[in-house]
């Protein structure tokens, strides 16, 4: 692959990403952008976690797809700590956050969300046969749906037995087994294969 046609396709799929991925957010919110059309072009007000799923697309394309699901994997547990520090700094106390604090949270979560979601469903995609590739995807990508739906029900209890520092402690603890699971099926030093 001549690394130069390689540079300028990431080049301009990283400009219609960020491109694509406003006009997706503007397209949700169309009837507030009509009424203030001059938001339109402000690329930092939405769209954070597809912006993280072309970042984690192009620093792939650099460390793989394994050792991307390492660092995004461990960029995206250490997130859900920010917001038990929101939770420590706001709980019984007559000082709120920052909203600078809760800004930088907000954004780290959603960025961290998209390189994950773009070293998942690149995993994913390596994982499959290519004779069967549409139902494979399809299903593996519904099955990794399957803990959530379940767990979501719970957190409203979890949240009042517990507190919502002690919840995203909680959590973060709960997505160490996901992390220690990539030494089996995702090795750092070696490359994804089929």
């Amino acid at each position: 692959v001549n690394r130069n046609k390689l540079f300028d396709c990431v080049l301009v799929g990283i400009v219609t990403g960020i491109i694509g991925a406003r006009a997706y957010y503007v397209l949700f919110k169309l009837d507030y952008y009509i009424a203030h059309p001059n938001e339109i072009i402000m690329i930092s007000n939405g769209g954070l976690a597809i912006y993280g799923g072309i970042i984690g697309g192009v620093i792939m394309l650099k460390i793989g797809i394994n050792k991307a699901l390492w660092v995004f994997g461990f960029g995206q547990l250490i997130t859900i700590l920010g917001y038990a520090l929101l939770a420590h700094v706001g709980e019984g106390s007559d000082v709120s956050p920052s909203i600078w604090l809760l800004a930088a949270v907000i954004i780290a979560e959603y960025l961290g969300a998209g390189l994950g979601t773009a070293a998942f469903v690149a995993f994913i995609s390596a994982k499959t046969s290519k004779a069967y590739a549409a139902t494979q995807f399809a299903l593996l990508t519904s099955l990794s749906a399957v803990p959530r739906t379940f767990c979501n029900a719970t957190t409203g209890y979890l949240v009042e037995s517990l507190g919502w520092e002690n919840f995203f402690y909680l959590c973060t603890i709960l997505a160490i087994p996901g992390m220690l699971l990539l030494f089996k099926v995702a090795p750092f030093n070696s490359e994804t294969t089929d």
